[in-house]
């Protein structure tokens, strides 16, 4: 599933810490004086495993989204 997750900071704070987020193929995208963080996660439990993630680079999450796949259907 696709995320989007709204960060308060500038992407160059997220930027920082690219090498302890890696493992979870995050882009992200400075939107003002937030980042949004786009990750695609296999389970609820790689979620959680990214937000305590999040949480200990205390990097602030202000707003999460799931994303629904476009698959190409009509």
């Amino acid at each position: 599933m696709l995320y989007h997750i709204r960060i308060a900071g500038p992407s160059a704070i997220v930027d920082l810490h690219a090498d302890r987020l890696g493992a979870y193929d995050v882009v992200s995208a400075g939107v003002g004086a937030e980042t949004v963080l786009s990750c695609r996660l296999p389970d609820a439990e790689a979620l959680t495993g990214l937000v305590a993630l999040l949480h200990d680079l205390e990097l602030p999450v202000t707003e999460m989204a799931m994303v629904p796949d476009v698959d190409g259907s009509p």
